[in-house]
């Protein structure tokens, strides 16, 4: 059934009291002018009389039954706009769609995220102890931003990345207790994951720039907002590539 006729029909069969209304209204306001011309041209054959009525009779029904039509057709015309508006939409690319949001408005705000702070030297914070059964096993998570005193991003750090570095240096005869922050940081192989794995950008950065950080650099699935856009600032929001993944859909 087309929209034309889903507008004048009730969902049971019945007509649409607004369609009925207009109708109505129409009708007697063509049968009023009619009745209203021959009475007065009846009764009285004067012209000034006939002009008088007529001037304050017709533009009270020209006014209402104007009311009545506008509100009927400007909800088709809403109806059409809405549809149109809506098909647009589909038609938008992901990266368009990615361009329209802002960073502050899907981000996690760092305060109410799962963080490690740097209170204490790298050599000193244990791998299974500190990071990963208190912080990740704890909380249930995969992904531990760890921040300075200042609350800059220092290196960000992914359980697989974890594990994969202690089955590695287990396998050297070294005892999972022991493994520190430090021992990472000495391999430079995964120095360089937990150092450049993420990137900064302002909070008023959208999320198209987020994915093209993240498409230049295979290991990047995280970036900051900071305050100034720049590494060496404090950290306010965090936007992983789920989150990019998830906002890109249209």
């Amino acid at each position: 059934m087309s929209n034309k006729a889903e507008s004048n029909n009730t969902s049971n069969g019945g007509w649409d009291p607004r369609f009925l209304l207009a109708i109505v209204i129409l009708g007697f306001s063509i049968v009023g002018v009619v009745i209203l011309a021959g009475f007065v041209l009846g009764r009285d054959s004067n012209l000034t009389t006939a002009q008088y009525v007529f001037g304050a009779v017709l533009p009270l029904l020209g006014t209402w039954v104007g009311t009545v039509l506008a509100y009927y057709f400007a909800r088709e015309n809403f109806e059409s706009a809405s549809r149109s508006v809506r098909e647009m939409a589909k038609q938008l690319t992901p990266m368009e769609k990615l361009k329209s949001i802002l960073i502050k408005d899907v981000m996690i705000n760092i305060g109410k995220a799962i963080t490690f702070v740097l209170s204490k030297p790298e050599k000193d914070i244990k791998l299974k102890s500190d990071l990963i059964d208190a912080k990740l096993e704890k909380e249930n998570k995969e992904r531990l931003p760890i921040l300075d005193a200042q609350g800059r991003i220092k290196y960000m750090a992914h359980r697989s990345l974890f594990d994969k570095f202690i089955v590695q240096e287990v396998a050297k005869g070294k005892k999972v207790e022991d493994l520190t922050l430090q021992d990472m940081l000495d391999d430079a192989k995964y120095k360089d994951v937990l150092t450049g794995s993420f990137k900064t950008l302002l909070e008023t950065s959208n999320l198209a720039d987020a994915k093209t950080l993240m498409d230049k650099i295979k290991i990047c699935s995280d970036v900051f907002a900071t305050e100034n856009g720049k590494v060496d600032s404090k950290v306010l929001g965090w936007v992983t590539n789920i989150i990019i993944e998830e906002q890109s859909k249209v």
